[in-house]
């Protein structure tokens, strides 16, 4: 970073956006995030199941990776935090046979990457808003392509998925927007199928009046939402300069009742900070 700064001291201003791809690209060498990734497998706190998973997924890292952030041994042991949530909620309901597996959204694969060697037989596709990501996807992973729109009840993939995954996309959408997600999830989930989603609970909204981490909010936004969440178990604040997509939080009552509304799904699995020990995480099934 300070190397960046120096550069931007005698680089035109102009050529800052060229200067801050050749960073991305720079820091996504396959040589280094091997190393970081080998580094995660030295964690005596992993399983040797863990040590397993590792050494065979991916270490190839979009350069344009937004939840890449240089940190790479953090940024796989959030893909490993994913899959054991994946498979705690599969044991729950005795799901063995996957064949069709929907990431939604899959940002550049990172928990894609240990889906794919989880379930090597699947047909996994991989659904973004972006076209990079996606074919990035596709490239590393064997994924089918797939595009989203800002309009969810607009999305229609024409297929049905034993499971589906949804990291982190219901903790930045509006009431009207989770609700809308989880109408796309119930009508792409195939009879007996497993749709698995995170959300920002009880921790997050604890975290957020505190300052302990701002979420991109201003003072102002971090005040309301701070107030709004204990009276009704929901809180929403957009981010500055978008339209509908911010910061939610939500409590479990409040998702479930959301996930009532929409009928034909039964609740097997809830764990509170599961992903990350950050973001709650919930696993409906689909009535047969």
């Amino acid at each position: 970073m300070k190397h960046v700064k120096a550069l931007k001291r005698v680089v035109p201003s102009a050529l800052w956006p060229y200067l801050g791809a050749v960073r991305r690209h720079a820091r996504t060498i396959p040589a280094r995030t091997r190393l970081q990734k080998k580094k995660l497998q030295s964690d005596p706190a992993l399983t040797e199941r863990d040590r397993q998973l590792l050494e065979n997924v991916s270490s190839r890292i979009y350069f344009n990776d937004g939840m890449y952030h240089g940190d790479g041994a953090h940024y796989f042991k959030v893909g490993l935090s994913a899959i054991r949530c994946i498979d705690e909620a599969l044991d729950r309901v005795g799901l063995k046979d996957v064949g069709a597996i929907l990431d939604f959204p899959c940002g550049s694969g990172r928990v894609m990457r240990f889906l794919r060697q989880r379930f090597p037989d699947a047909r996994i596709t991989a659904c973004e808003l972006a076209e990079g990501p996606v074919q990035f996807c596709v490239r590393t992973f064997g994924a089918e392509p797939a595009y989203s729109s800002p309009n969810l009840d607009n999305v229609s993939l024409r297929k049905h998925f034993d499971l589906i995954w949804c990291g982190s996309l219901v903790t930045h959408l509006n009431a009207q927007g989770i609700a809308a997600l989880l109408r796309l999830f119930r009508r792409h989930l195939a009879p007996g199928g497993l749709m698995i989603f995170t959300t920002h609970g009880d921790f997050v909204a604890r975290r957020i009046p505190t300052r302990d981490f701002d979420y991109g909010l201003l003072p102002e936004q971090i005040q309301r939402i701070g107030d709004n969440y204990p009276e009704t178990g929901y809180g929403f604040e957009d981010y500055r300069g978008e339209k509908d997509y911010g910061v939610s939080l939500t409590s479990p009552e409040w998702i479930r009742e959301r996930v009532g509304e929409v009928g034909g799904l039964g609740e097997v699995f809830f764990k509170e900070r599961g992903w990350d020990d950050h973001q709650d995480v919930f696993a409906f099934v689909m009535s047969r």
